[in-house]
């Protein structure tokens, strides 16, 4: 018997912002009848099911996702999720401003000593606001884990801060007893000041959301809204309802919206949003073209091939979702060891409050133990161990014009055992320049240099850009660099080069096949020259004036300045260097000859980025740095990502990490940062832990009989001396990280 064809559906899902929410939302979606398997994006927003039959009903999934404390939204809602996580996170922040005043006047009443029956009751009343209002996600959160049986932080501190406030409620309210000896404290510090620390965290992360949201909706806005259509006559319509086989119209300068086949016209097309290479590639009748690139000097009828969502756009959007789907921050870690934290830490409660019972103590002394050992569990120093070093160790990044965006880069940069690299824009400066002239046997270099000014005044392509810069120094005269006066006439060949006719004379700049065109033959010696340019890895043009060749200029991506150090500094503390780029193979073995880099993997779509990053894992933990579009993929796949500043908003928003100045150069400085403050979060992490191994089991009242006892007012006290132990710790590696300076 055949089982039932398995199909898949996206869903779209609201307040999702870990991976422990997202297992939430799969554990419930996977109890529906009918569903056989899920997979949650919280960085996208989104739930991939899979099912047999018929897709399971609205009235049976919804509630399966609130039961997790999420909310489904109906297919048909028209919603950009990145407003919608922008507006996620200015809820965020008005919720921390307000918590931020309300817990104020508990601090200034506590240490200013300021107790009794009127301070109290004031107390409580703003403990009661604040956990009603800034706290109350996390008790929703800890009711939905509670019925979902997964156990996470919301459900720990939510322990905590009501067994604070349900102790400091008794004391104000009821006047409760306390055991001889006690002294009556009412501390509602640990339950005001922890509910702000946690929208804290929250904030970073939706804001954190909102950008990941963003570089998707930039990605997606490539792709032009409008076509023009050839449908008897040429018409304006949404790009997204052109149909395939539909025949659309570019003009130059305009971005083609659909993938396609050009059915007439021809154009330089930059593509560099999908190879990451500067200089366009010449398309004509009969070439593939991919929506959002950009026809620059040509008109081009293109026949729709692909469209919307199954273009090479849509595609690496999709890429770019996946990708940043699988990335488990460093903040996550009190979420992987709350399933076991939470029942452990209740069933001491729990047996503290029988032993004492037992052995023959009142309620009301048994009661106290088991709530000091809640309130003095609450994870509040686990809880800011590692965001105090993380805002610490990214606030020092940012001074030196390093973005850090997520604390699990600052983590992964200092432990990345490969780095790999994008060429254009990342290891080289983006655009070509003029590497050597090889001039013809013949000729002078009068008669060359002269030449030159006229093909670089003649057009704005990037070669004759770059030969007009290199003549800025290496001009014979400086008449040469004056502007070409009298007629001139230019005709542009794509992907071939121009023509200029000037002063009655014929100047041709470009490649072999467009001299050939016109039976101009190239010097046997030149023709070498020119042959070994190429095998160098560099774009080869030929320059000829009346028929007559005069010189073979090579062009190629010039190396950074610092490319080289950064390079040699990375192999001597014993990481392995990896090149990775969409350029040919001879250009990619010029840059790592030049720089030494380990391994090279040239012509390497945006897919095939992807496939090399997750093979170089198995090496250890991976750093890729790139600047382009077609890096974004692969910079989300990477352990962590690293974008360089000058490069394109997309893949900005998509890295980790970001050199805002554009110097690879601060590469290095990055990698020291991180390693400094990920000492300082372990030494943090080490101190709260051993804060709760220390602190329970005298709050428990093991040491009862020797005189120690850790009453509830006490044990909160506790809880914020070791917040003040962690915040110092966090201290001194602020001082420590404005010691560090760049090289």
């Amino acid at each position: 018997m055949n089982a039932a064809a398995s199909h898949h559906k996206q869903l779209r899902v609201d307040g999702m912002n870990c991976a422990h929410c997202a297992r939430a939302v799969e554990k419930s979606l996977k109890a529906v009848q009918g569903i056989s398997g899920a997979s949650a994006n919280f960085a996208a927003g989104t739930v991939n099911i899979e099912f047999s039959g018929m897709l399971p009903a609205w009235e049976a999934l919804e509630p399966a996702v609130t039961r997790a404390g999420y909310t489904l939204v109906r297919e048909e809602e028209k919603r950009d999720p990145a407003q919608h996580a922008r507006n996620e996170e200015r809820r965020n922040l008005w919720l921390l401003l307000l918590g931020v005043v309300l817990v104020t006047p508990v601090l200034v009443t506590h240490f200013a000593h300021l107790h009794g029956a009127g301070w109290d009751w004031m107390n409580l009343a703003l403990a009661v606001v604040i956990q009603a209002t800034v706290g109350l996600d996390f008790y929703k959160g800890a009711i939905a884990g509670i019925r979902t049986r997964n156990l996470g932080m919301d459900v720990l501190v939510s322990i905590g801060m009501a067994a604070g406030l349900g102790y400091g409620v008794a004391l104000v309210l009821f006047d409760i007893a306390l055991p001889q000896g006690i002294d009556k404290h009412v501390y509602f510090e640990a339950a005001t000041l922890l509910v702000v620390f946690l929208r804290l965290g929250k904030y970073v992360e939706a804001r954190a959301r909102g950008n990941a949201l963003t570089a998707l909706r930039s990605l997606l806005e490539l792709a032009p809204e409008k076509a023009r259509v050839r449908r008897g006559e040429v018409i304006e319509v949404p790009a997204a309802e052109v149909k395939l086989g539909e025949v659309c119209i570019v003009s130059p300068g305009g971005r083609i919206p659909v993938d396609g086949e050009v059915v007439t016209g021809e154009s330089d097309v930059d593509e560099a949003m999908l190879t990451g290479e500067p200089v366009p590639v010449a398309r004509r009748t009969g070439d593939v073209v991919r929506a959002g690139t950009i026809a620059t000097n040509g008109n081009l009828e293109v026949r729709a091939t692909a469209v919307g969502s199954g273009t090479a756009l849509a595609h690496i959007v999709r890429l770019v979702e996946e990708a940043q789907g699988t990335k488990a921050p460093i903040q996550r870690f009190a979420d992987r060891v709350s399933n076991v934290f939470v029942p452990v830490v209740v069933t001491i409660a729990l047996v503290s409050l029988g032993v004492w019972l037992a052995i023959g103590a009142d309620f009301s002394r048994a009661a106290t133990h088991a709530i000091a050992v809640l309130v003095i569990a609450c994870p509040c120093a686990l809880g800011i161990a590692v965001p105090a070093a993380v805002m610490i160790g990214s606030g020092a990044a940012l001074r030196r014009n390093i973005l850090v965006k997520n604390g699990a880069a600052l983590e992964r940069i200092s432990r990345a055992a490969v780095f790999a690299f994008d060429k254009t824009g990342t290891l080289t400066q983006g655009k070509p320049a003029v590497q050597e002239i090889a001039i013809a046997e013949s000729a002078l270099a009068t008669d060359v240099h002269a030449a030159l000014a006229v093909a670089a005044g003649a057009s704005t392509h990037p070669f004759t850009q770059a030969v007009a810069t290199w003549m800025q120094t290496h001009a014979s005269s400086p008449e040469q660099l004056a502007p070409a006066t009298g007629q001139r006439q230019t005709k542009e060949h794509a992907g071939l080069g121009l023509i200029v006719e000037h002063d009655g004379r014929t100047y041709i700049f470009g490649a072999a096949a467009l001299l050939a065109e016109r039976a101009i033959a190239v010097p046997e010696s030149l023709a070498a020259q020119a042959q070994a340019m190429r095998a160098r890895g560099e774009s080869v043009s030929l320059l000829a004036v009346d028929g007559r060749v005069l010189a073979a200029i090579g062009f190629a991506d010039a190396i950074r300045d610092d490319a080289a150090d950064v390079i040699a500094r990375l192999k001597a503390s014993g990481v392995r260097t990896v090149l990775i780029t969409g350029d040919h193979e001879a250009a990619a073995r010029r840059v790592a000859d030049a720089l030494g880099l380990d391994e090279v993997f040239a012509a390497q779509s945006p897919a095939a980025k992807l496939e090399r990053i997750d093979a170089l894992k198995a090496r250890g933990v991976v750093a890729m740095v790139g600047d382009g579009i077609n890096d974004a993929p692969a910079l989300a796949r990477a352990d962590v990502g690293v974008a360089i500043g000058g490069g394109s908003d997309v893949a900005k928003e998509t890295g980790d990490i970001v050199l805002v100045s554009g110097r690879l150069g601060d590469l290095p400085l990055a990698i020291e940062l991180g390693r400094r403050s990920l000492r300082a979060i372990r030494q943090n992490l080490f101190l709260s832990l051993c804060y709760n191994a220390i602190g329970i089991p005298l709050a428990a009242g093991v040491l009862v009989s020797a005189g120690i006892f850790l009453p509830p007012s006490y044990a909160a006290l506790a809880m914020v001396l070791s917040d003040l132990s962690v915040a110092g710790n966090s201290a001194r590696l602020a001082a420590e990280l404005r010691r560090v300076k760049r090289a």
